[in-house]
């Protein structure tokens, strides 16, 4: 994918183009850097639910690892492949066409969940390089891959992932990638009968452009500027593919440009960040993508007092604010170096909310 695949009609929002090296552009350069169980996207509030219905997934989140003159490359572009477990679904509710409400196929889940469980068990009980892995505490790089235990427990994630998963159940897919050095242009895409995988307008945007960029350097710095709907009660309304879309005067919201392209006060800042981590108000269709990738890494980098990063070990805080991964690895454009692991406060507040439902909804049930 050279470039954003806005619609030909579409304006120019200003966005930039996606350009991918051409080390990138084979399949075999690709690696996956992280692994997302998840009982039920969009979330699993009640309200989200009650809205969307609850789609099983399995999100492999990979980058692009290249062997040249100068050694491994961690390139500054990830992709999401999102595998779904559903059945048939229930019909939209009114205004939401064409989007219906996701059927959970549970049973095939629950074969996910007990597979999972016993590697766990398996972890803490020594039986992957003879050392016995705890997988409590704050989110950090998985216990199991690091130490005497890694190669074993790769090796067995790796055939869970191949015993689970088909083409088939690849149904939606997001990518975010650079025009070098920067800045960081995101695009969704929906798997569609007959034209495969087209990319998708922003939930938050104007309902027609696709492409939403962050630029740590340049005169704007979130292009285009979304309009979110995360401080209204939970609809499955909004500008994706709706016709027509949720209107912009019906929406209230917040976002991360609010402070990155304004000047707002510390409290203000916190409000924000603190509306976007909430899974049970912040999701995909009511909240943009910049927010979601930078609501961690921008307090951090404005030393904001009394903000941190909770859940997370502080190891694998964002410490830089041109850092936009939630879940991955970051190879930094300015000072190099290897590539650093990082989590943020909205994928703990997601491993949480998952884990706590996994739990009480589906292990052992």
């Amino acid at each position: 994918m050279p470039k954003v695949p806005e619609h030909p009609s579409v304006p120019d929002s200003g966005a930039r183009h996606i350009q991918f090296p051409d080390e990138a552009k084979k399949i075999e350069a690709w690696f996956v850097a992280g692994i997302r169980i998840d009982p039920g996207a969009p979330g699993l509030s009640p309200d989200v639910i009650a809205q969307f219905g609850r789609q099983p997934q399995i999100r492999l989140i990979i980058q692009p690892v290249t062997n040249g003159p100068d050694g491994l490359k961690v390139h500054d572009t990830a992709g999401h492949l999102i595998f779904s477990f559903s059945l048939d679904a229930d019909p939209p509710l009114g205004g939401c066409a064409p989007f219906p409400r996701f059927k959970p196929d549970d049973e095939a889940f629950k074969a996910i969940v007990r597979d999972v469980a016993t590697l766990r068990d398996q972890l803490a009980a020594g039986d992957f390089g003879k050392v016995k892995v705890s997988t409590a505490g704050d989110l950090n790089v998985h216990p199991g891959l690091v130490g005497a235990s890694a190669k074993a427990f790769r090796d067995a994630l790796k055939t869970l992932l191949e015993k689970h998963l088909s083409p088939q159940r690849l149904n939606t897919m997001a990518v975010m990638g650079i025009a070098p050095p920067e800045p960081w242009i995101f695009v969704s895409m929906l798997r569609v009968p007959q034209a495969g995988l087209i990319a998708v307008p922003g939930p938050t945007l104007d309902g027609m452009h696709a492409a939403q960029m962050f630029s740590a350097i340049g005169e704007r710095h979130v292009v285009p500027q979304p309009v979110t709907n995360n401080q209204n009660p939970i609809t499955c309304r909004h500008a994706a593919l709706q016709n027509p879309p949720l209107p912009q005067a019906n929406r209230k919201g917040v976002s991360t440009s609010e402070f990155i392209d304004g000047n707002v006060p510390n409290s203000r800042i916190i409000e924000i960040v603190n509306t976007i981590a909430d899974t049970k108000k912040s999701h995909f269709f009511n909240t943009d993508c910049v927010s979601c990738h930078t609501e961690t890494a921008q307090p951090l980098a404005r030393k904001i007092p009394n903000f941190a990063a909770v859940g997370v070990n502080r190891a694998v805080w964002p410490k830089e604010d041109w850092n936009v991964r939630n879940f991955g690895s970051f190879p930094s454009f300015l000072h190099g170096g290897p590539a650093a692991a990082t989590i943020t406060r909205r994928a703990a507040a997601e491993t949480i909310e998952i884990v706590t439902f996994i739990n009480s909804q589906l292990l052992n049930k």
